[in-house]
């Protein structure tokens, strides 16, 4: 793997740039204490600068963090914290293939530490593993995991250390982990067994309360795995309120600071009801800056003022010795990556997946189907990024580029009248038609529905009609023929994510577990896969788009013929 990443010279030209600013709007700051804040958010092992699904270079990684963090550690005489906001073991075969099935130290933990993180976040994604891969990543850290409002069941205890005090040049800075209590909502339980989630807010409070009280803090920081639940910039509700919880967060009283995540969003450093927040991009593609200048205030500090920027990591040079650390582990997840299936008969893309039944949607239908012996199959395409694959050798690459994530699959129990709301929850993403003057149509879709939960479902036959009301666009339900008994039960598979209640899917969550694999997704597929001396990528059609008129117009047209 070569690392011809980026423009070397944009990063010492964004810190002299900064720099110069910082010196020319420091005349007046006699007296006054410096600290700098550098935060991260949602690295997803992406240690390197490199897609191991789609072998190829891509823009943001650790190795780059590592060169803005140490051209501003060299070029400041003051304190400099290094913080994450979580969501960090979970995203790259690096980080899963290490880690996870080899039981080898994290690459990204290790990372982490050779580059001076000072405390982490725990965020809902950390989970995906199971609570033992957590918890030996946290051993391995040089850096707490925080998460005040994780908590034991048994004891009532925080499952994780609530917070860290950090005393810098005299000034007291308390740094309080929190997750979004949503995680049942999306993982296993057996993930994350023994612990519940309690609410954000009402955690910050008790725990801003404990570091400004008994800890006697001057400067109280918040990462908070969660994103903003309102639109920044206006206010505005934008529906995720269930998962984000950053703006009611804000209005905690006490807190200075606070740096989120989870939604990979960018938010530019601001003031939001009176505090700083400030959000980097996922997969370190951008690390926030914070400097602050502290000035007494009775026995303590108080932020005098302060500047912020988001540093775009992805243009930045590489640490080339951290670098090269990871390189034989690279190599070893490369070769493991390029071992065969099998080997295709035809070629296979996934664009146009979610407008028309398709080769890999029907082949995670068949894998999900032959380990449970389900009745029907509910599954959606995770990743628009998964490569098109050519017809001969299929590798290991692509089926981890197919399915992106470490999900189990589970069976459960429903009626048929439960089974048509499923399928309207997920018609709700086909939202109309826009009709050309030669007489063609396109499928309008809405931006809202994000794209891994548009569900399709194989053991059954149906037509979504987009020109109807939403829950009422599922048409000509048939099972085995016959038109859908909606007082009938059947057992249908899922991933572990949908199960769980992931993409507001009516009724799983409450729904009679039959089954529950422990073994992943891509080993299953892997599995499916590997006694086939050639796979023949096929397309049943069992669902498919169309107004009801266009339907009517067809039958018509055939009856006459």
């Amino acid at each position: 793997m070569r690392r011809s990443f980026g423009w070397p010279g944009l990063l010492v030209l964004l810190a002299a740039v900064w720099s110069a600013a910082l010196a020319t709007s420091a005349g007046n700051d006699a007296g006054l204490q410096r600290l700098t804040l550098l935060h991260t958010s949602d690295l997803h092992g992406q240690v390197l600068p490199f897609d191991d699904a789609r072998s190829e270079p891509v823009g943001g990684s650790l190795v780059q963090v590592a060169s803005i963090v140490a051209e501003i550690r060299r070029s400041v005489d003051h304190p400099v914290l290094l913080l994450d906001s979580g969501d960090t073991l979970q995203g790259t075969p690096l980080e899963q293939f290490v880690h996870c099935r080899w039981r080898e130290p994290s690459p990204t933990i290790a990372a982490m530490n050779l580059i001076g993180y000072d405390a982490m976040a725990v965020g809902n994604h950390d989970f995906n593993f199971g609570i033992e891969v957590l918890r030996r990543a946290e051993a391995q850290a040089a850096f707490p995991f925080l998460s005040a409002n994780t908590v034991d069941e048994r004891s009532g205890a925080p499952a994780f250390p609530p917070f860290r005090v950090f005393e810098l040049g005299g000034v007291r800075v308390g740094v309080l982990g929190l997750i979004t209590p949503n995680v049942p909502g999306w993982e296993s339980p057996q993930n994350y067994r023994g612990l519940r989630f309690d609410a954000m807010a009402a955690a910050a409070r008790r725990w801003v309360g404990v570091l400004r009280e008994r800890e006697r803090c001057d400067l109280v920081v918040v990462l908070a795995h969660t994103g903003f639940e309102r639109d920044p910039e206006s206010g505005q509700p934008d529906g995720t309120g269930y998962e984000n919880f950053a703006w009611r967060l804000s209005s905690v009283p006490g807190i200075d600071v606070l740096l989120v995540g989870h939604n990979h969003h960018e938010i530019a450093p601001r003031r939001i009801n009176g505090v700083i927040v400030a959000q980097p991009l996922a997969r370190a593609r951008l690390v926030t800056r914070l400097d602050l200048w502290l000035e007494p205030a009775g026995s303590g500090f108080r932020i005098a003022r302060w500047e912020g920027v988001n540093l775009p990591a992805a243009e930045a040079a590489v640490d080339e010795q951290l670098a090269a650390r990871f390189e034989p582990l690279q190599r070893r997840v490369a070769e493991a990556l390029d071992a065969p299936v099998t080997s295709a008969a035809a070629p296979v893309s996934v664009r146009g997946c979610r407008l028309a039944d398709c080769a890999a949607l029907d082949l995670i239908h068949a894998v999900q189907l032959a380990a449970s012996g389900a009745d029907l199959s509910l599954a959606s395409l995770l990743s628009d990024g998964t490569p098109d694959l050519a017809a001969g050798p299929l590798t290991w690459r692509w089926v981890h580029g197919l399915y992106v994530y470490p999900n189990t699959l589970q069976s459960v129990v429903l009626t048929g009248a439960q089974v048509k709301d499923v399928l309207e929850h997920a018609a709700r993403y086909y939202d109309g038609l826009e009709c050309a003057a030669d007489g063609g149509w396109a499928v309008l879709t809405d931006p809202e529905v994000r794209h891994y939960n548009v569900d399709t479902m194989a053991g059954l036959d149906y037509r979504i009609d987009p020109t109807r009301p939403e829950g009422d666009r599922v048409r000509d339900l048939r099972y085995q023929d016959r038109p859908l008994d909606l007082h009938a039960r059947f057992t249908l598979v899922c991933n572990s994510y949908r199960a769980a209640g992931g993409g507001g899917y009516p009724h799983l969550p409450e729904a009679e577990v039959v089954w529950r694999s422990s073994t992943e997704m891509v080993d299953l597929i892997g599995e499916y896969l590997d006694p086939m001396e050639e796979w023949q990528p096929t397309v049943d059609g069992n669902w498919w788009i169309a107004p009801t008129s266009l339907t009517e117009e067809a039958l018509t047209a055939a009856d006459g013929q």
